[in-house]
Order: C-alpha cells, then sequence, then structure tokens
C-alpha cells in the first residue's frame, strides 16, 4: 500500500514540474505540472513497478520459502530507491522499510515452527 501510495502521489502531484517562460512580450509566466502531464501515461509503468515488486514480495510471504523471496524483492526496493534517491527514490523507502519489517516477521515465524 505505500509503494502505491508513493505511485499515485509522484504521478499526480501537480508540482512535479515546475518553471518560469517568458512570452514574446516579455512577461514571464510560471508553470507546473504532474509527471503524467509533463511525460505521459507511460512514466505509470515505471512508477508502478516498485509497487509491482511489494505486491509480489507480500504474495511471496505466503509461502514456504518465505524469507529468502521477501529479501529478494526488498533488495531489488532498495537499490531501486537508493540509485533514484534524488528523484523519486525517496517516496519508495517507507515500503521497501515495510518489506525489510516482512522479512524479518517471515524469519521468525520459521524459526518459531
Amino acid at each position: 500500500m505505500l509503494s502505491l501510495a508513493a505511485a499515485l502521489f509522484l504521478a499526480l502531484w501537480p508540482e512535479s514540474y515546475q518553471g518560469t517562460s517568458v512570452t514574446t512580450d516579455g512577461r514571464a509566466v510560471e508553470y507546473s505540472a504532474s509527471l503524467i502531464e509533463e511525460n505521459g501515461a507511460q512514466v505509470l509503468v515505471w512508477l508502478l513497478l516498485p509497487v509491482a515488486a511489494c505486491l509480489w514480495a507480500f504474495l511471496a510471504s505466503f509461502s514456504g520459502t518465505t524469507a529468502a523471496r521477501v529479501a529478494m524483492w526488498l533488495m531489488g526496493l532498495l537499490v531501486l530507491a537508493f540509485v533514484s534517491i534524488l528523484s523519486v527514490g525517496a517516496f519508495y523507502l517507507p515500503a521497501a522499510l515495510a518489506l525489510l519489517l516482512a522479512a524479518l516477521a517471515a524469519t521468525r515465524r520459521r524459526h518459531a515452527a
């Protein structure tokens, strides 16, 4: 849910792009746009990749080899977040931390059983 919230926020936030342009008569005009307005609907594919990784890890948490699968998707999400930390990566860090907690809980459940 956290990664989905981050994707929706990033896609629809109207202040993602801001700028100033000058008209031919010399007036300065400020503008802002969302990621979808600026880049088109194809940006949703890239924003939903971390959501898919979190969903996959959530579904993997119900299988027998839980900790390994969740940890694998956690590492992928963390790599994505840190590679893109200066743009959208910071919005996916809460989801990565939630996956980390899920992996730890799954490991404890497995050792307790």
